[in-house]
């Protein structure tokens, strides 16, 4: 063999591990759960087998009788993970950075089909593992562990809630596929206008997604009546 073939044979192995281990297979189970990362449950409530992925992994597409069985996702670690409609990590997405006991409650039971794995604060993958503005879940102004009062840039989709009436004052914003499940002391006593970007958007009395709710598709200038200052818990979609 000469210098040139041997060469050519490490760099075609490599190649083939680099492959394998980025096009890795989910296998339903009920293995020893990482450290860090997230897995993917067939039940609510983290009941049935489950698969797991790391940090750092992700899966662009599901196997088939796999993707469409998620019904419940645990988070472990300083994780976040990020599920896809289409394969790929393309199409409407969500984010999420805690357990999630009942993806049916978020429009999400068994629709998966590509999921991204990575550290908390999203690490490199601001702009989505493509490199583009595709998933507006990373936009500069969106920070997953709770809300700032700010005046940043508002997104391509997704929705800003404001101080104020008829869009004055602070604001804090939501990509599409965002969540806060529980607003802290300071914001949910203050939202008094909501600004739509090709989104819906769901509010909630109460914390975790519970109590009275309500749908909106249009901006809404002023949060009159019961709503005004009482929002708790946001599903921008």
């Amino acid at each position: 063999m000469t210098k040139r073939h041997f060469v050519i044979c490490v760099l075609g192995v490599f190649s083939l591990c680099g492959s394998t281990a980025a096009s890795a297979q989910p296998r339903w189970g009920r293995d020893r759960m990482p450290q860090a990362g997230a897995c993917f449950f067939e039940d609510r409530d983290f009941a049935g087998r489950y698969f797991c992925v790391r940090p750092g992994e992700d899966l662009r597409s599901m196997p088939s009788g796999m993707g469409d069985r998620v019904s419940s996702v645990r988070v472990l670690g300083a994780s976040e993970v990020t599920v896809f409609r289409d394969n790929n990590l393309r199409g409407r997405s969500a984010h999420f950075s805690h357990d999630m006991t009942d993806l049916k409650r978020e429009g999400w039971n068994d629709q998966i089909s590509s999921i991204a794995v990575y550290g908390g604060g999203y690490g490199n993958h601001g702009r989505g593992r493509d490199g583009d503005r595709n998933n507006d879940y990373a936009y500069r102004g969106w920070n997953p562990s709770g809300p700032v009062w700010g005046r940043e840039t508002y997104p391509r989709e997704g929705a800003c809630f404001f101080e104020d009436a008829n869009f004055r004052g602070n604001y804090f914003c939501v990509p599409r596929g965002g969540t806060y499940t529980s607003l802290p002391r300071g914001f949910n006593d203050r939202i008094s206008s909501v600004r739509v970007f090709s989104s819906d958007v769901r509010i909630y009395r109460d914390s975790e997604f519970h109590g009275r709710s309500s749908e909106i598709r249009r901006d809404v200038a002023n949060l009159r009546g019961d709503w005004r200052d009482s929002v708790s818990s946001i599903r921008v979609f």
